[in-house]
């Protein structure tokens, strides 16, 4: 089955299973930059019914679907379907999802104050030192620290974290040598100083 067929048979799965009036595709099958492990994601939208997240494979890939009460207001949890790709709609309401969420894209995430970023910092610097231990533990930390640090970094410079794929891409794309000081500290095996220069360009002025 083709993208455009997997696509169209959701499509009908969604009106006819679920009842949905608007349903908008996102992510890298919407941008087309998909490969053959993506997930489809889709956010859609009823007039009755409970809200539902559905998490399964469908078809032979993962769907990962929201479906909202047509009554719900965009809030920055949207921000990930900015720029999706409506696949059908009534009377001009996924239109009118995308607009809204487009305004608070645009408008960019909430300042995070001095002081909180400060402490992230420091949170950032102690998880390092216990990471050096080694142990399963240290282990564990080490790899909560580097998935925090992307976010942060892009909390810092007031810029939404849009998932690794297109905060990567957007970091390649912006700033080369940030990016490859991420990919080295992300390789198996890297030093903890390879750590600690993310956590220097993560909270650069802070």
């Amino acid at each position: 089955m083709t993208n455009n067929e997997l696509i169209e048979s959701l499509a009908e799965d969604l009106r006819l299973t679920h009842g949905c009036h608007t349903a908008i595709l996102y992510g890298s099958r919407a941008r087309d930059d998909w490969e053959a492990m993506s997930d489809i994601d889709v956010i859609a939208f009823r007039d009755a019914g409970d809200h539902q997240r559905v998490a399964s494979r469908w078809n032979g890939v993962f769907l990962d679907l929201f479906i909202h009460s047509t009554n719900d207001e965009a809030d920055p949890g949207w921000i990930r379907i900015n720029g999706g790709r409506i696949l059908f709609q009534k009377d001009g309401f996924g239109d009118k999802v995308l607009d809204d969420v487009k305004a608070l894209f645009d408008a960019g995430p909430e300042d995070v104050p001095t002081t909180e970023l400060q402490v992230r910092k420091i949170w950032a610097e102690k998880m390092l030192e216990r990471a050096a231990k080694g142990d399963v533990e240290g282990n564990f930390r080490l790899h909560w620290l580097l998935f925090a640090l992307l976010e942060d970094y892009f909390a810092v410079r007031r810029n939404w974290y849009l998932g690794p794929k297109q905060s990567f891409r957007r970091l390649r794309e912006t700033t080369e040598t940030h990016f490859s000081i991420f990919e080295t500290a992300l390789k198996p095996g890297a030093s903890l100083d390879a750590v600690r220069e993310v956590i220097g360009v993560t909270f650069e002025g802070v």
